[in-house]
């Protein structure tokens, strides 16, 4: 199986990936905030747990978006590397793909989606 990509198309999926990822941060900030509104505004025992699973949980995707960031860092790296050894004719050459990261975007997305539906029912039943 042939996973080498042109080094545009890398350099381009890694441009969307961190646009992505900066979207996400935003969002765990919103989210952030309005876990301090239900918290601030409900003093019961069991909506206090589920604010700190919350909480949890939003310094888990964190985690994994600074995790994700870095490796996209880490793999401009290596394109640029390449294209000052060598610069003729870069835009009609190939790199391999990294398939791990990748996936491990791919697979960023639909978790954080999830959390962000249970947030957003969480918040719409306490707030």
């Amino acid at each position: 199986m042939d996973n080498q990509k042109y080094i545009t198309d890398l350099h381009q999926d890694h441009q969307e990936w961190d646009k992505k990822l900066t979207f996400y941060e935003d969002e765990l900030k919103i989210m952030t905030n309005r876990l301090s509104e239900v918290s601030a505004k409900n003093t019961d025992t069991d909506i206090k747990i589920k604010v700190e699973q919350f909480q949890n949980r939003f310094v888990i995707q964190k985690n994994e978006i600074d995790h994700l960031k870095h490796s996209i860092n880490i793999a401009e790296d290596q394109i640029i590397a390449n294209i000052k050894e060598n610069p003729v004719a870069y835009t009609h050459r190939k790199l391999e793909d990294d398939v791990e990261l990748r996936d491990k975007v791919q697979v960023f997305e639909p978790i954080f989606a999830s959390l962000k539906e249970d947030f957003t029912q969480f918040v719409a039943e306490n707030l």
